[in-house]
């Protein structure tokens, strides 16, 4: 990784380091000799989340160029820890094992887990980063917003509607209470304007999506903004455009991915949006960072990646000039000057904790991609980044993106035929995602009339998405059928054009339980089981513990044929895992919607140092027994066991024999002196040891032979 982020500049946001000094992360000379600390950054998400890769892409460019100084010329390298959260309990336990682990900071939870949180979050006594934005979160103490929260957002998209869309019949749509606070900060923004929209229609839980789209028609707006997940804006956006619904669109989810795949290709350019970041921004630190996430990644980031990577940038600065303490990072953190970034600005000095008031408005292009139309922060509007032009033109968007009329897109090669059936002469053939204006129909709507090559041609709807209300279309008569010939004229049959599809036919591990700072390789078995020839792809993942990154490039893959792939690293720490492997990193083969869902299996492997004794032991009362070999460990009387020689115990709540390893046997688990009763002393219990050498190891309660408790254990060569 040290080379792979290795870039010119220390870091990519040149504007945070130039503020502060042009050696703000590397710091004054420091001693050869002295050995780095480690400095732990939790993460209240998955870790394939955009928070924690926001953060984990940040940290892989800091290390990459060596250890930070801080003050009292100590050094740092920077470490990111994961905890998956789904609850307000998840949140509370987590916090408390982050509280263990000496995290530095935390960043996360996001909406709405964040609100229904704070007063965790705020006695956690850690500098936390969250990327919500709802204002029913008040952040406070160490508690940080780290994009513009719902009322600059909303104003911002308030502002762009009425001056530059020049909107006035507005109406809204909410899809649930966990979108409340960017409806109601919208509706007081236009009221302030002077332009109050319609009563936001409120979805009832498990109601129709028709029948909200029905009210929303009903004021008769001439745009439409929709608050809700992404798959239900997509259906409502859907089912007004059915509904003849021409007017404007306007939604905060629709660079979200899962909008764009649920909506027809017809249907996806002129969306309109507002976020606080979006992936095609045209700044150079953004086009950087997108490249650098994608190759690490393998996914396009979002709003909360750019957010996490802006927030972590600031928090390495802080801590460079304090240390990692709570209160150095907050005095240090608050006294930063503005400065550029990726979301716009950061600014510590807006007040309420928040450090970017940052807006995008941007509009999708012909492929559902968000193209930035305008800019704004905490002084309202600010200018778009001028690119100097380059050798190839960029593609501009027509004055209006939404088709008129009725449009219909083929959805696969289809015969085009001079009259209304199958027993019409083929007269030429369309191509899938080709786009033609529908000026007639069949009686039944079941054939559809455009000019094809200067002449009247039909082809069969069910080929065809479309795009406006059909039934407004004239009934053309069919021309004569056609007197059958002894010989019928070759027809070309549509069939789906042949594709390629990457799979997981095996993968091993090399040596099969690797070693903390010993290489190792994975060796992955590819297959294309498609139909068609694969070109040039990458297969990749990141190892953990680290998220070391490693990728390989396969030159092409005939059909029917399989490859090796070996992928090598280096960790350091151990523990169980599982990581995806990525068959297709940058998605440069054609697999379709199936071949694209199999494209990044998972593995699971052990990472653990050696072990030099294992077995099974009886220990009657009165005896003691060394698991090692040398001086007694633990002693038993019948009614407890007890560590003896310096030895300690610790049970492991909760784990199970195979998911010990070296560092889970960490001190401030294994820290009783004083024993375990037999009570507690049941069937399956694990408890780790450290031995009167100092080895660690753990034991497995197998069961009891009369009063003989029966130990199943391991101990580690360190």
């Amino acid at each position: 990784m040290r080379n792979r982020f290795a870039i010119p500049a220390t870091l990519m946001l040149l504007t945070f380091l130039i503020s502060v000094t042009s050696m703000a992360l590397a710091g004054p000379p420091r001693a050869p000799q002295q050995q780095a600390q480690t400095v732990n950054i939790g993460v209240l998400g998955a870790s394939d989340s955009s928070t924690a890769q926001g953060v984990e892409l940040a940290v892989q460019r800091i290390n990459a160029n060596g250890p930070i100084a801080g003050p009292g010329n100590v050094t740092y390298t920077l470490n990111v820890m994961t905890q998956d959260v789904k609850t307000p309990e998840d949140i509370t336990n987590a916090l408390g094992q982050f509280r263990q682990a000496n995290v530095a900071a935390i960043f996360g939870p996001d909406d709405p887990l964040a609100a229904t949180s704070s007063a965790a979050l705020t006695a956690a006594g850690i500098p936390i980063f969250t990327g919500a934005t709802s204002t029913a979160l008040n952040p406070t103490g160490l508690v940080f917003r780290t994009r513009a929260s719902d009322n600059f957002t909303m104003t911002a998209l308030a502002d762009f509607m009425l001056t530059d869309l020049k909107k006035t019949k507005i109406s809204i749509f909410q899809g649930g209470d966990d979108v409340s606070s960017g409806v109601g900060e919208l509706v007081q923004a236009l009221t302030k304007r002077g332009q109050p929209p319609a009563p936001p229609v409120i979805q009832v839980a498990n109601g129709a999506v028709a029948d909200s789209s029905r009210v929303l028609l009903g004021a008769q707006p001439d745009i439409i903004v929709a608050f809700g997940s992404p798959t239900q804006v997509a259906e409502l956006f859907r089912t007004l455009r059915s509904s003849d619904f021409g007017g404007t669109f306007v939604t905060p989810v629709a660079d979200s991915p899962d909008f764009v795949r649920s909506i027809p290709d017809v249907l996806r350019p002129g969306i309109y949006g507002v976020s606080t970041w979006v992936y095609s921004s045209e700044t150079p630190d953004s086009k950087s960072f997108t490249r650098d996430y994608v190759a690490l990644f393998g996914v396009v980031p979002n709003a909360l990646s750019a957010a996490a990577y802006d927030t972590a940038v600031a928090l390495v600065i802080a801590i460079r000039q304090g240390g990692p303490s709570p209160d150095a990072i907050r005095t240090r953190l608050l006294a930063l000057p503005k400065a550029d970034s990726l979301q716009g600005t950061f600014n510590t000095q807006l007040g309420n904790n928040l450090l970017s008031a940052s807006s995008t408005i941007f509009v999708t292009g012909p492929f559902g991609a968000p193209l930035v139309v305008a800019r704004y922060d905490e002084t309202g509007r600010r200018p778009l980044v001028n690119i100097p032009p380059s050798a190839t033109p960029r593609p501009t968007l027509p004055p209006s993106a939404t088709p008129e009329g009725v449009v219909g897109t083929v959805k696969s090669n289809v015969n085009v035929r001079n009259g209304p059936g199958t027993n019409y002469p083929v007269i030429g053939q369309l191509r899938r995602n080709e786009q033609i204006q529908l000026i007639g129909a069949s009686q039944d709507f079941a054939w559809y009339v455009f000019t094809f090559r200067q002449q009247q041609a039909w082809v069969s709807g069910q080929f065809l998405d479309i795009f406006g209300n059909p039934r407004t279309l004239p009934i053309i008569a069919p021309p004569p059928t056609p007197i059958p010939s002894p010989t019928p004229p070759a027809t070309l049959t549509p069939s789906a054009a042949p594709i390629a599809d990457i799979v997981l036919v095996s993968a091993t591990m090399n040596p099969p339980v690797p070693q903390p700072g010993v290489p190792f390789t994975l060796s992955a078995v590819i297959r294309n089981q498609g139909a068609s020839d694969a070109g040039e792809f990458a297969v990749a993942t990141s190892f953990k513990p680290g998220e070391v990154y490693a990728a390989q490039v396969v030159p092409g893959l005939p059909a029917g044929q399989q490859t090796t792939v070996n992928l090598s690293a280096t960790v350091n720490g151990t523990g169980v895992f599982t990581i995806a492997i990525v068959l297709d990193l940058n998605n440069q083969v054609n697999e379709g919607p199936n071949g694209e869902a199999n494209n990044k299996p998972e593995f699971s492997y052990r990472v653990d140092r050696n072990r030099i004794a294992q077995g099974t032991v009886n220990i009657p009362p009165s005896s003691s027994v060394d698991f090692q070999g040398g001086t007694a460990d633990v002693t038993y009387d019948g009614t407890k066991i007890v560590p003896i020689n310096n030895a300690k115990l610790g049970v492991l709540s909760g784990i199970q024999m195979a998911q010990v390893h070296w560092d889970l046997l960490s001190p401030d688990r294994i820290n009783n002196t004083t024993g375990i009763a037999r009570s507690d002393l049941v069937q399956g219990l694990v408890v780790g040891f450290y031995t009167a050498e100092g080895k660690r190891g753990a034991f497995r309660v197998a069961g009891y032979q009369g009063d003989t408790l029966v130990l199943e254990f391991f101990v580690y060569d360190q």
